[in-house]
């Protein structure tokens, strides 16, 4: 049989564009995963996407399911034959039990000797039978991050399902799923065709299906549809005289916005660039998704000029392109007003009305949270500093401008628009941008030292504040942001311009907030809880940097107080494991066998700690192994002092064998009280040392 293509096309109404790119992930792994487990043999898989349809396309999906051949053991071959070789009852029994002749039956060696075999062929099933009952199971199974109940069924999609292609070659795969069945109709690029749904489209074959879309103005590729926004956009800009602006996560979404992307370009009054360049391309960006346009010769300035990307290309474009121009003219005129009423007041001016402004309820005003950011930035920088003081003073300010409030993207960027007008120093003004820093797509740091204090305590005044109020974080349940102001925080910390411990910066803050009379729960539950949510968001940032499971488990088991620290031991190990891994493994395995006596010895309430005593060592074995100890010390703190824990684990192997020798040699649970004490802190010794890494019993080997 002729392998064949795989098609699977859900329509739907317009979905949102943010729902596609992970819409589109799912369909590709619950496509593999199904045909996996239908044992259909396929080449590649593909997935494809607009606003109105999620595809899968498989090339060379085989017609049937592969068979399956199974061997089932029954008794042993001594019970099924008789010494002439002829079947006894039991291999006449199995056999029947089996649905086989006993003339069926093999024999095979095994490790527990030799036994009978059934062997059974379970033929496959035609794909189209199999597909029919897995392909709506495959649909059910996509999530979205809201979804919608339209028909009586109860299924949720992220859009109401209007139509479903479904084909293997040329034979439709018939299901049923939200009263859509499934068929060979598929439609082109709304308004085409003469019907607002689009051309109505009847696919002879699923091969057919790429090129008869694009006939009908629909190019479902969205990568494709992606590099031709960037190459029409920027032609757009450059027919202007102009480059085109185009971050990439507006060029994703502007892809997912449009079948069939046609660039055009809009202009606006040049009085509108006196404004300040961040609220322009906010209002073209964010609210009208233009492509701002830059002046070629000085990419600092902006043309007045913008793009925007039409579904297809109007019947009237200068209509289209007038109707683009009188919408954004009159958002640029809203934030001229808005401006020119902020401008006749002072920045500082507005920081005195943050009292009007709660910051979340029960727990005060910005103006609250400004004190408070005052006295915990001080006292992570470490000194008083009157340039921290005053950005801190004025780092929400802006939240009480008219320009804010009507446009929310602009929090700290006006903020540093206006303290730059008023005169502030360059440090204060960006520190008060930067103090929301970092942000998505980028995730840039702050610019100065200023900033990243500042950065540092918002994070940790909001999370102490909420936590101490139980508002944390269930489920997809997060109204605060609190996920994301813990793995902005764990970032700074990370960067931060000096060491700042984690456990401190949360004493400072729930201090501040018990002074001012703003906690609810003793500290202890509250400092208890937002560490390990901390735990939880760094442990998903080692892991976005390929760290293993059980490495990652063993680094935060140590601590992770300072978070830079945590990451240079965390890829130390990984390297180590990757470049080294048969070495890696045999140190590992000497390391917790001190870790694992110790822990045993704890359990039966033995002292680990002490010095040890030179004069009651006995054995040579423990002699050398503590001479060792003593040596490397010195040389093993001075690479952690300097953060080189490949260097640090690397000094710490030359142990193994001492190692190694002093178990095979030593009886640590000597029966002499004083012999045992002084054994167990030797190891003890070479444990601290350990634990300033990883706890090794956590890493497999």
């Amino acid at each position: 049989m002729v392998p064949k293509t795989l098609l699977l096309e859900i329509g739907t109404e317009e979905m949102p564009a943010r729902f596609m790119l992970p819409a589109l992930e799912q369909l590709r792994d619950l496509v593999a995963k199904t045909l996996t487990e239908l044992r259909l043999q396929h080449g590649q898989i593909r997935t494809m996407g607009t606003p109105r349809r999620l595809v899968a396309i498989v090339s060379e999906v085989a017609e049937t399911q592969t068979p399956i051949v199974r061997e089932i053991r029954g008794p042993a071959k001594h019970i099924a034959f008789d010494p002439q070789g002829n079947p006894t009852k039991a291999a006449e029994g199995f056999a029947r039990s089996q649905g086989v002749s006993v003339q069926d039956l093999i024999v095979k060696a095994t490790e527990k000797g030799e036994f009978v075999f059934a062997v059974k062929r379970e033929e496959g099933q035609p794909a189209l039978e199999v597909l029919s009952e897995a392909l709506p199971q495959i649909i059910r199974s996509l999530s979205f991050p809201k979804t919608m109940r339209w028909e009586g069924s109860g299924l949720r999609f992220g859009r109401p399902i209007r139509w479903i292609v479904a084909l293997l070659g040329e034979d439709v795969i018939p299901f049923e799923i939200a009263g859509v069945r499934s068929d060979r109709v598929t439609y082109g690029r709304r308004f085409t065709g003469g019907q607002s749904i689009g051309k109505r489209i009847t696919l002879q074959n699923a091969d057919d299906y790429e090129k008869a879309l694009e006939d009908a103005h629909v190019i479902v590729d969205h990568e494709r549809r992606r590099e031709l926004v960037k190459l029409q956009v920027q032609e757009a800009a450059q027919s202007v005289g102009g480059v085109a602006v185009m971050p990439d996560e507006l060029v994703d979404e502007v892809t997912f916005l449009v079948e069939e992307p046609v660039a055009l370009v809009g202009h606006f009054d040049e009085r509108y660039l006196e404004l300040p360049s961040e609220v322009l391309v906010t209002v073209m960006q964010h609210h009208q998704r233009y492509f701002p346009v830059l002046r070629k010769d000085d990419q600092s300035k902006l043309l007045p000029h913008f793009v925007f990307v039409s579904n297809g290309m109007p019947k009237e474009p200068d209509l289209v392109r007038q109707g683009n121009e009188r919408v954004v003219t009159a958002r640029f005129e809203d934030a001229r007003f808005y401006f020119a009423e902020d401008r006749k007041h002072r920045l500082d001016e507005f920081a005195q009305k943050l009292s009007d402004i709660v910051f979340i309820e029960d727990l005060g005003t910005m103006a609250d949270k400004v004190e408070r950011l005052k006295r915990l930035a001080t006292n992570l920088y470490g000194s008083l500093s009157p340039t921290l003081l005053r950005a801190a003073e004025l780092c929400k300010a802006d939240l009480a401008t008219r320009l804010v409030n009507e446009f929310t993207e602009l929090q700290g960027v006006i903020g540093r628009v206006y303290a730059s007008l008023d005169g502030e120093p360059t440090e204060i003004a960006e520190a008060i941008e930067d103090h929301y820093k970092p942000l998505p797509p980028d995730f840039e740091m702050p610019r100065n030292e200023i900033g990243f204090w500042l950065a540092i305590a918002d994070r940790i005044d909001t999370l102490c504040a909420c936590f101490d109020r139980n508002l944390i974080p269930t489920g997809s349940h997060d109204p605060f942001g609190l996920r994301r102001a813990a793995t902005t925080l764990l970032m700074l910390l990370r960067n931060a311009p000096r060491k700042t411990s984690v456990k401190e910066s949360i004493v400072a803050a729930l201090k501040i907030l018990r002074e001012t009379g703003m906690t609810q729960r003793p500290q202890e539950e509250t400092e208890a809880q937002l560490l390990e949510f901390l735990r939880e968001r760094l442990d998903g940032l080692l892991e976005a940097e390929r760290i293993d499971h059980d490495l990652r488990q063993a680094v935060l088991a140590a601590g992770f107080d300072d978070v830079a620290e945590t990451f240079d031991r965390a890829q130390a190990l990984q390297k180590l494991r990757n470049e080294r891994t048969d070495w890696f493994n045999e140190t590992v395995v000497a390391f917790t066998r001190v870790t694992n006596i110790l822990a045993q010895a704890r359990q039966r309430g033995e002292t680990v700690d002490g010095d040890v005593d030179a004069e009651v060592l006995q054995v040579d074995a423990e002699k050398e192994l503590n001479e060792a100890v003593s040596e490397i010390a010195p040389t093993f703190a001075e690479h952690v002092r300097q953060r080189n824990f490949v260097a640090a684990f690397e000094t710490l192997a030359t142990l193994t064998p001492k190692i190694n020798r002093f178990f095979d040699e030593v009886l640590v649970m000597h029966e002499d009280e004083k012999i045992r004490r002084n054994r167990l802190a030797l190891l003890r010794k070479i444990e601290t040392m350990l634990l300033s890494i990883a706890d090794f019993r956590l890493v497999r080997t």
